[in-house]
């Protein structure tokens, strides 16, 4: 088997027999999650059918059940009435086939009439310049466009998310990046919100974000409370030793 293959299901041949004029949705779980946190809200929100899967020859072992189905690694999500394409990575591919994953999707994408691209990532809050809530990136005339400031020289792509970006810009597909401010370590339900609001917004999906702000703001009490613990835990360490 060759490194990186599509498997569409037989149930959904139909819809691809066809070419249509898809856009693509996809990111990663790189700086605060926001790709994979974002498209599988939207693929929730959409009610997206899972049409197939992307298989690699290092792909991790691990599945899991989820609402819509069997859960995998690397998953395509399809919502044909909106001409969207969805393509979630619940981890990471490996590196040795990253370049040929990032090809044959490219490939297959094209060949079903794929148009256009956007891709979720995350940048280090510590670039911010002013209130803007993300930067971003179009090429090859992508055709969307917004006041916040771009991607400036000197702010690096890293991951197979450099790699997917290197290969769409390569074949010419039209693809806009946006990236949302986070704090790299940390799971960021905020930063994917405002991914999903943007995208809802260009493409007049109607999708309401208040579970996924929701659901940040648990996330921060949560962290703010075992900081707290942490730092209580630390103090008594540091005080009197009681008797035994």
């Amino acid at each position: 088997m060759s490194k990186a293959k599509i498997y569409i299901y037989e149930e959904y041949n139909d819809i691809f027999k066809n070419k249509r004029p898809w856009t693509l949705i996809t990111g990663f779980p790189g700086f605060g999650y926001v790709g994979t946190i974002a498209t599988r809200y939207l693929v929730s929100k959409l009610k997206a059918a899972k049409v197939g899967d992307v298989v690699t020859k290092y792909m991790p072992d691990f599945t899991a059940i989820e609402e819509y189905g069997l859960m995998t690694p690397y998953e395509i999500f399809a919502c044909p009435g909106k001409d969207l394409m969805i393509l979630v990575n619940n981890t990471l591919p490996q590196p040795p086939e990253r370049v040929i994953y990032a090809v044959k999707f490219a490939e297959w994408f094209l060949s079903v009439g794929g148009k256009k691209a956007i891709l979720a990532g995350g940048l280090n809050s510590k670039f911010r310049e002013g209130e803007e809530e993300f930067r971003w990136i179009c090429v090859n005339n992508c055709g969307w466009t917004f006041s916040e400031p771009q991607m400036e020289k000197g702010l690096y792509i890293v991951g197979p998310l450099a790699t997917f970006f290197t290969i769409f810009n390569i074949m010419k597909i039209p693809t806009l990046l946006i990236f949302p401010y986070t704090e790299p370590s940390k799971y960021d339900p905020g930063a994917a919100a405002v991914f999903v609001r943007k995208v809802s917004e260009l493409l007049n999906l109607d999708i309401n974000i208040e579970d996924l702000l929701q659901y940040s703001k648990l996330v921060a009490e949560a962290e703010a409370a075992l900081e707290e613990a942490i730092k209580s835990s630390r103090k008594e360490e540091k005080g009197p030793k009681p008797y035994m």
